[in-house]
């Protein structure tokens, strides 16, 4: 039975929540005024969500950060001035899509309804099979560019060629962020030192199995606090840990300067994911600093099917290797020789062996050789790749790798 994605604010002390007659469980979000402080799982009792059971796991799960927040309310204002565009850097916010009309148009329209709006708003087509995408976007205040070479971070590097902002913060088609999600990017922007900054990404919904497996074993959050990375704090290899690429801002003029988004990489390419990750690690061993916020959130729209689930923890392990081999066939990071048979052991071999002695909460047999499986694809994978990203890039002189990158 499907879970119900609750967004509530305990400031406002929300009673019982009803009309969940369909639902088993909710998953909910917890905030204090409007910042995310936390997150439950709560069972559904006769249609309703008991506003006892509420105040009583949040507590148990996230006491701590509700007795922070409301000590601070407790303080006075700070006299700061208060926060405007003006403070902020100009903004592209990017949405890169392939053939997911229904989709980009609820993307579209919470992306509309940001508060402060984007300084633009650009729909990037990337090899599209017909014309839903166009239209789509006719619909909206959106600047729409075509970019025919297929795969992800084409579409990204079109992106930020495209973009007239500062900085371009970039979500997926099937992400819908929050109405204060670009503002709490560019918040830490503010920081010269800052190259990057990520958010925090839920659930939109978890109407299948597929969708709620989804969640519990390859979710995309990074947590409910404030986290700065740089090379002082996380070796570059762990830059999965940084955030993903459904919330994510970026200086623009790095993204064009250093070659950011690998063409080789992410969907659309034998690789089929690694992009973001291998962006992150780019800028956090070139020293830069990356900001992890989760006052940015985007609402993702998982797969809805085990088999699509299957098929993408798939994609995310081929993609983590291939990101693994180009660090150390690129870049002499010896180190992933380490991260990755620790990350095959740590993780894949021991979900092997907590589902045969029957632990609970072990992953399915079958996710976790989908992962084995991306794993002994990806030297191939790379291979492919390189191969056929080389080749369009020696034909495409306007796409010409940076000198500073292999």
């Amino acid at each position: 039975m499907p879970s119900k994605v609750l967004d509530l604010d305990l400031a406002d002390d929300p009673g019982d929540v009803p009309g969940l007659g369909a639902y088993d469980r909710a998953f909910v979000l917890l905030r204090w005024r409007g910042l995310p402080i936390g997150s439950v799982w709560l069972d559904v009792i006769d249609g309703r969500l008991p506003a006892a059971d509420l105040w009583q796991a949040a507590h148990a799960r996230h006491g701590r950060a509700i007795t922070h927040a409301m000590a601070a309310d407790a303080l006075p204002c700070p006299a700061e001035p208060p926060l405007d565009d003006v403070s902020l850097p100009s903004a592209t916010v990017a949405v890169c899509t392939k053939d997911r009309p229904d989709d980009l148009r609820r993307c579209l329209a919470a992306l509309c309804a940001l508060t402060p709006p984007a300084h633009e708003i650009l729909v990037v087509d990337n090899a599209p099979s017909d014309e839903r995408t166009a239209s789509v976007c006719r619909d909206f205040p959106v600047r729409y560019v075509r970019e025919d070479v297929k795969g992800l971070n084409w579409a990204r590097t079109r992106a930020a060629r495209e973009a007239r902002g500062e900085v371009i913060a970039y979500t997926d088609d099937d992400a819908t962020p929050d109405r204060r999600w670009l503002e709490a990017l560019l918040v830490p922007f503010r920081h010269p030192a800052v190259a990057a900054v990520t958010g925090l990404v839920l659930p939109l919904e978890l109407e299948t199995d597929g969708q709620e497996l989804f969640e519990q074993y390859c979710g995309f959050s990074r947590g409910f606090r404030q986290r700065v990375f740089d090379a002082r704090r996380i070796s570059p290899l762990g830059a999965a840990n940084v955030g993903a690429g459904a919330s994510m801002a970026i200086r623009r003029q790095l993204v064009n300067d250093l070659g950011l988004f690998r063409v080789e990489l992410d969907a659309g390419t034998a690789a089929q994911s690694g992009g973001d990750t291998f962006a992150f690690y780019r800028l956090l061993s070139l020293g830069h600093r990356i900001v992890y916020t989760p006052a940015a959130i985007a609402w993702h729209r998982h797969r809805q099917s085990p088999r699509d689930l299957v098929q993408v923890l798939r994609s995310y392990s081929v993609g983590t290797y291939v990101f693994l081999l180009r660090c150390l066939l690129f870049h002499g990071e010896t180190g992933a020789i380490q991260v990755g048979f620790g990350w095959f052991l740590g993780h894949h071999v021991r979900q092997l062996l907590r589902r045969a002695i029957g632990r609970a909460n072990a992953q399915p047999f079958g996710l976790t050789l989908a992962e084995i499986q991306g794993v002994l694809m990806s030297p191939w994978a790379l291979w492919k790749t390189l191969r056929r990203e080389r080749s369009i890039l020696r034909g495409n002189a306007t796409a010409a790798l940076p000198a500073t990158e292999a």
